[in-house]
């Protein structure tokens, strides 16, 4: 473990809805905001001095970290400066170390990324999809895997006692329509099977597509949709479902959902490709081809099925999920891997 104590570190966000780390907890933030939010409060922990500048409309404290406006970070001086998913003015000229994590997998704007990788020391992104993006888009000099953190302390007890509940707790339009067809035909095998679903597009300040979408599932038996659940109430759904039905169609570049799924002891059944392949590991069911093949939609129904019904081949995908998402995805851990990228850098200036 790198010692931070003392250490002046400076987070900068310059996108989205404005968030603190108490937001994260209650109402909920997007898979960046919540990075931003456990990294900072592990750095605060060990001892750092850590401010987080986002759109916030003024200063607040939490956790120990400092969330302020971008425009009222002032003229201090930081050790270690993270830019997170693009360019921010904010950041220019500062900072002794500096890092640029990349949070997406589109790439709208070349000249924004290629800026931000010509102000860092060193880039990371959360999955190796990410990094072959990145690579292709700007060179794959100084480009490193970092991984993302999920509240490991609210899996840490054992698994709640499971339903025969399905979740689907991603954004609706990355999968969730397949999921009108797929679910009658698991719960005609599993006849007291639930499909509960939640989120929607309000993490990042667009409407809600509850109602849009409670007419589509409208007289299927069995769905319950929830739409934007506080963060303890979509805990508590993730520790109540035996799977995460995500039939995915985005190309995702970590999937932060499936992680805290696996941690909380909800299989995921998922598409094979993208940063699932990775994260999901074998925690879970990989489900090669397209969510709209037939193919593809008999496995996915099978696996259902099976993980609902079975429960020696469930408890194995379970333990093994739990385990890699509890140690992989620990915000201590991936914060060292952040740190030891900005000390091969100091090492680097100091030869």
């Amino acid at each position: 473990m790198i010692d931070v104590r003392g250490a002046r570190v400076l987070f900068v966000l310059d996108s989205g809805p404005p968030f603190s780390g108490r937001d994260y907890r209650t109402s909920g933030v997007g898979g960046t905001q919540s990075c931003v939010v456990l990294l900072s409060e592990v750095l605060a922990a060990r001892g750092a001095s850590v401010v987080v500048a986002n759109r916030v409309a003024a200063p607040v404290t939490d956790a120990g970290v400092r969330y302020v406006p971008l425009s009222a970070i002032g003229s201090d001086q930081f050790d270690l400066v993270v830019l997170w998913k693009h360019w921010s003015d904010a950041a220019a000229n500062r900072g002794t170390t500096r890092v640029f994590v990349w949070t997406d997998v589109h790439i709208p704007d070349r000249a924004n990324l290629a800026r931000c990788r010509a102000w860092a020391h060193v880039s990371l992104t959360l999955s190796d999809f990410q990094r072959s993006r990145l690579a292709d888009a700007t060179g794959a000099a100084d480009l490193e895997t970092l991984g993302a953190p999920i509240e490991v302390a609210d899996y840490a007890d054992a698994p709640s006692p499971k339903e025969r509940i399905l979740l689907y707790c991603s954004v609706p339009d990355r999968g969730l329509y397949y999921l009108k067809n797929l679910f009658p035909a698991i719960r005609r095998r599993v006849p007291d099977a639930r499909l509960v679903i939640t989120s929607d597009f309000t993490l990042w300040g667009a409407r809600p597509a509850k109602d849009a979408f409670l007419k589509y599932f409208a007289g299927q038996a069995g769905v319950e949709y929830a739409g934007h659940v506080s963060r303890p109430e979509l805990v508590e759904y993730q520790r109540r479902a035996r799977v995460m039905a995500y039939p995915c169609t985005f190309e995702e570049g970590f999937c932060l959902s499936a992680a805290e799924c696996m941690a909380a002891g909800a299989v995921p059944v998922t598409t094979g490709a993208y940063a699932l392949v990775t994260t999901v590991g074998d925690g879970g069911v990989l489900i090669n081809g397209r969510p709209r093949s037939w193919f593809y939609r008999r496995r996915f129904v099978r696996a259902c099925v099976e993980l609902l019904t079975d429960e020696t081949r469930w408890n194995a995908f379970m333990e093994r999920g739990r385990r890699r998402a509890l140690n992989e995805y620990a915000p201590g851990r991936i914060l060292d891997r952040l740190l030891d990228g900005a000390k091969r850098v100091q090492q680097r200036k100091a030869h």
